[in-house]
């Protein structure tokens, strides 16, 4: 070992072999925000041997105040930024980057010989598919989410069925949980949070102290108020047919993109029109339509045809909505749109006139 950890190898509790456990473990961290952002750097530096990082967000000007190793000019993913950090601070160390967020087609090549993921996500769907294929496979977990100025933490060993899980304290998805750019967040709770986050792997990893296994520490910036409340099992319900009956599509916090037809035909040599309307449906607008059925996109796989901004019908608009929404969920940065109310809206105009 280098002097680069000679003080973590000073310490009783860590030593050279415990260094080695830090050397020898993957963590992977998901969601490279206000949480992970911090995290991420302090589990570098204590020498943790690989580090994946996923998601597929750029870095925003109004989440800078919060994710202080970005400074919202940059044009690539956060986890490609962080990544770049990470590997100046330590070299030592392999660092992947996923730039795409977590879905529930790529979790299991994502988490593949994962020893440890830390969710510092704060959509609630991508929490409980963390949770869930965490719990199904019996990978540890380090929990945490923020609200305003409020902060929380778990570790979740899911070392077998009966363990305690995300689902035994918030049961159900509630799509109405407010993210922190609906409500706002005080930036240093993001701080104390990630450390609070990075600590539990570190302890885990070494095997030293008393973890939050079975427990939620809540913490409050305000008043520096800390509780930690011990967890009951109360979910009686299977992960199992859970994860399968799931797809686990996270909320858009921006509406759906969408446009109108009239837009689409002052410019429409830079747009690739599809209509995904199954062959026994198909009305082609007109000359330039690409059809491509619902039933045959891969979403996982889409790229645009020509490399052009892609505008998906239907018959309402509302299979396309939802068809962007999945497309938007795998890579935030592809430029789509659904057309407005879909050929409905051209009959209606017609029938005006």
């Amino acid at each position: 070992m280098n002097n680069r950890y000679s003080r973590h190898i000073s310490l009783n509790e860590i030593g050279p072999e415990g260094q080695a456990k830090l050397s020898a473990a993957h963590v992977c961290i998901v969601g490279c925000g206000g949480l992970g952002s911090i995290a991420a750097p302090y589990l570098a530096g204590a020498g943790v041997g690989k580090i994946t990082l996923v998601d597929g967000d750029i870095p925003d000007i109004s989440n800078i105040h919060r994710q202080v190793f970005y400074n919202g000019s940059e044009n690539i993913s956060k986890a490609q930024v962080l990544s770049n950090f990470l590997t100046g601070l330590n070299p030592d160390i392999r660092v992947e980057y996923i730039a795409s967020m977590l879905n529930k087609e790529n979790i299991e090549q994502i988490f593949q010989e994962t020893d440890l993921v830390l969710d510092c996500t704060d959509e609630i769907n991508t929490k409980y598919l963390c949770n869930d294929y965490c719990h199904l496979n019996h990978i540890p977990l380090v929990y945490a989410s923020i609200y305003k100025y409020e902060g929380y933490v778990s570790f979740f060993n899911n070392s077998n069925y009966s363990s305690i899980h995300l689902r035994d304290i918030y049961s159900e998805v509630d799509n109405a949980i407010p993210k922190c750019s609906e409500v706002g967040v005080l930036n240093t709770i993001s701080g104390v949070i990630g450390l609070f986050q990075a600590n539990e792997a570190l302890k885990h990893i070494v095997g030293m102290g008393s973890n939050l296994n079975d427990k939620l520490l809540s913490y409050d910036i305000l008043d520096n108020s800390q509780h930690i409340i011990k967890l009951k099992k109360t979910w009686k319900k299977s992960i199992k047919n859970n994860y399968s009956n799931l797809e686990y599509i996270s909320q858009i916090s921006k509406p759906i993109p969408e446009i109108s037809y009239s837009k689409y035909l002052k410019s429409k040599s830079d747009y690739n029109l599809i209509c995904i309307l199954e062959n026994d449906e198909y009305i082609g607008l007109n000359q330039n339509v690409v059809h491509i059925p619902l039933s045959k996109i891969d979403v996982s796989k889409w790229s645009s045809p020509e490399n052009k901004i892609c505008i998906f019908y239907c018959r309402t608009g509302q299979r396309s909505s939802s068809l962007v929404a999945k497309l938007l969920n795998y890579n935030s940065h592809q430029e789509l749109y659904s057309l407005k109310d879909g050929i409905s809206s051209l009959n209606q105009n017609k029938s005006k006139s």
